[in-house]
This record gives structure tokens, sequence and C-alpha cells, in this order.
């Protein structure tokens, strides 16, 4: 059993997969991020992007960087410090990398005077955050000190709030379904009343945010594991969490619901009735950060991504060195990255060591090209992924339009 773990560990997976490394000279817990990494990382930001749009949301890009009067002011200081960076101090200013981006976002809200007709107001990033973990916590692409977060801010009026909860669960299931991820359990975290100091005061505004939360889990009929005292310290949140390869339990996916920062920053909106009223935030991050939701997918694939998301899709095998077969090989290849299919010719070594190699770097296809795929013009694929060898001859034709439906298809 410990070593089925050990193949699992998505820091084992990531060495045959090529995708990361650290390097001391650059810091502890601070990932060097390869080619074949961006890769998976940018088709499922593509993904994510195409979602966005679909639910509403409005992408933004912040400074990575921000004053210690911002982070006194969102809470941060006094509730994140032993997880922020040390000051940068220069000419009298103090900055602080960020943690987290949603002073940012409560700043872009402020940036004019809001109406009641533009809420929800939804900003999502792909935000580059800092967060100091210790030594001795750092794993991988798991728990890294820089990472980037699909981040979500929805501000939205109180009468609205339980519709757009139920809007931004609905957004999260939909993409979750498509990378079919196991979810663990649905954990709802409160606050703790005998322990005040963690959390921002106002205890009616805990108590209705709790509450509004259990209604929301209630009516969409979800079960839920109740965790008191595991709140974030603006507001109660719901977390769909994943148990990794070592057996712990992490966050995937995150909604909470915040009543506290809006009243720090002075957020307001003018309502039907010319009033100033104060919106409510749902903070929102629908798989986490990128790096690693991707250590989880790996886990759970053990390495075999869906096939639009494989950093190599297929590979090119010349079973000779004939200048012949090495053109087909070469004008194979730009006829399939022409379609936005991604294809390698791998030529180095015996055939055995070069489709052992295929497998090893889990490409889902491989194709074997000799005299006898020119003469007849048709090509043997094989799919790695299956436990028996699966192969179909196919026109180069056929080939495209195979590999095209089955790229495009996000769901397999």
């Amino acid at each position: 059993m410990p070593e089925k773990k050990k193949l699992l560990d998505h820091r084992e997976i990531a060495k045959e997969l090529d995708l990361y490394f650290f390097d001391e000279k650059i810091g502890q817990g601070l990932p060097l991020l390869l080619p074949n990494y961006t890769i998976i990382q940018n088709q499922i930001k593509n993904f994510l992007q195409a979602k966005q749009k679909e639910f509403g949301f409005q992408e933004v890009i912040t400074p990575i960087l921000g004053s210690e009067e911002l982070y006194k002011t969102s809470g941060h200081l006094a509730h994140y410090e032993e997880y922020m960076f040390p000051v940068l101090s220069r000419n009298n200013e103090k900055l602080r990398l960020r943690p987290m981006t949603c002073p940012h976002h409560c700043s872009i809200y402020q940036q004019k005077p809001r109406s009641y007709q533009e809420l929800p107001l939804r900003l999502c990033e792909n935000s580059l955050l800092f967060r100091y973990e210790a030594s001795g916590g750092l794993k991988g692409l798991e728990r890294p000190r820089c990472f980037e977060l699909p981040d979500h801010h929805i501000f939205v009026s109180m009468d609205k709030l339980k519709e757009e909860l139920k809007n931004n669960y609905l957004y999260i299931s939909q993409i979750l379904i498509t990378f079919d991820l196991k979810i663990t359990r649905l954990a709802f975290s409160t606050h703790d009343p005998a322990n005040w100091q963690k959390y921002h005061s106002g205890k009616n505004l805990w108590e209705q945010a709790e509450k509004l939360l259990q209604e929301v889990l209630a009516e969409l009929k979800l079960n839920y594991t109740l965790l008191p005292g595991e709140a974030a310290f603006y507001g109660p949140k719901l977390d769909l969490e994943v148990q990794a390869a070592d057996g712990k339990i992490i966050t995937l996916a995150t909604m909470q619901v915040d009543f506290l920062t809006p009243q720090k920053f002075g957020l307001q909106y003018i309502n039907e009735k010319q009033e100033l009223k104060t919106p409510v935030i749902i903070h929102q991050s629908p798989i986490g950060s990128y790096q690693r939701f991707i250590a989880l997918l790996l886990e759970q694939t053990e390495g075999k991504l869906p096939f639009w998301l494989a950093p190599c899709q297929i590979a090119i095998l010349p079973l000779n060195e004939e200048q012949e077969t090495i053109n087909y090989c070469d004008k194979l290849k730009k006829n399939l990255t022409s379609i936005d299919l991604r294809a390698k010719i791998i030529v180095e070594k015996t055939l055995n060591y070069r489709i052992r190699q295929n497998y090893r770097q889990k490409i889902p296809y491989y194709l074997v090209v000799g005299k006898k795929e020119l003469e007849e013009k048709k090509l043997k694929l094989t799919y790695t992924y299956s436990s028996t060898k699966e192969t179909e001859e196919l026109e180069e034709k056929e080939l495209h339009e195979k590999l095209k439906e089955k790229s495009n298809k996000k769901q397999q």
C-alpha cells in the first residue's frame, strides 16, 4: 500500500511528465513551472474564462503588492500576518506581497458610485498570491509559497444573496463535473463564539450569514459536514474537499459569505429608493489554486490526463531514418499542429524504447510510421490509456477529424 501511494503522489507523476522543479537558489516553495505544466494550466484557464463569461464574470488585473494600510483595513494584518511575507519598506512606504485579492477588488468596487442595477457585480482574476507557509508544510504543487488562483468576488445586495449563492454553487459544480474529480466531502465552516479574537466582531452579522448559508444548503438538498470554528476570519464558508494521495483532506473549491469586509472598506450602493446600502461579498474560487488543482488532478488520474489537457496528445514514431519517412513525419506533425493538436516526433534509440517512453510520459496516442504506412496512406493509431492495446487504422483526414473532435470534448 505505501508503494501504491508513492506512485499516486503528484510529485512522482510530475517528474514523469516533466512539469516543474524547485531550485534552492530561487527559494523554498517557489516552483519553476515548465512548458508541459504551462500547457495544462493554460488549457484549464481557457476553459474557466469561457465559463466565467457564461456566468457574467468580468476579468480584472490588479497588482501583486498592497500597502500595509490596505491589509490593516481588510483585517489581514490582524488575522493573517503569520502567513504573509515580511514588509517591503522604502522611502517611508510599506508594502506587502498579497496573500489574497479581496482588498484589491474592493478598491475596484470603490472606484465610482454603484447602483443596485449594477449588482451583482462579479469580478474575477487569475491572481498571483504569496503565502509564507512553514518550510515543513511545503509539499510540491499542493502547498507552495507562490501560486496562481482563479479568484472571484461577487458584490451583491442582500435581497439577491441567496439566489447568487445558488448560482455560484451551480457554476462550481459544472466546472468540477467537467474534470470528473471525486469530492470527498462538503464542509460548512462556522465561527466559534468562544473565540472572538480569531474573527471580525459582529455577532448578529455572523448569525445572519451562517443562517442564510445553511438555508441555501437545505434548498439545494446538499449533504454537508459542519465544522464549528473553521470559518474564515471574515465569514462562514462552504468548502468542497478532496483526499490527496497521502490521505489528507484538502480544500479544492470554496464559497464564502462576507458581511464584514464591505463595512471595513465603506462599500455602498444606491438602492431603488435612492438610499445608501452596504453590499455583501461572496468570496469564491471554483478550483482553488491552479497548482493545487493540477496536483490533485494528477493524483486522481494517475497522470493520465484527459486528451484536451495532455501536454503532448500524440507521439509520432518513425520506424526508420529514411528521408522519405522523416519528411512525412514532419509534414504529419505540421498538419496536426495546424489544427491545434499537440504532437511531437520521437526518434532517439529503438522503437520499443520510444513506445515505453510514450507510456511513461502518459501521451494518450502514438503512431508508428514506416514504409507500409507511406504506401497504403493509412496510419495505425494506438491508444496508450487502455489496459488492452487499442489500435485502429485511419487515413490522415480521418485521424485529424477523430483527434480534433476528441480535443474539443471537455468531459472524457
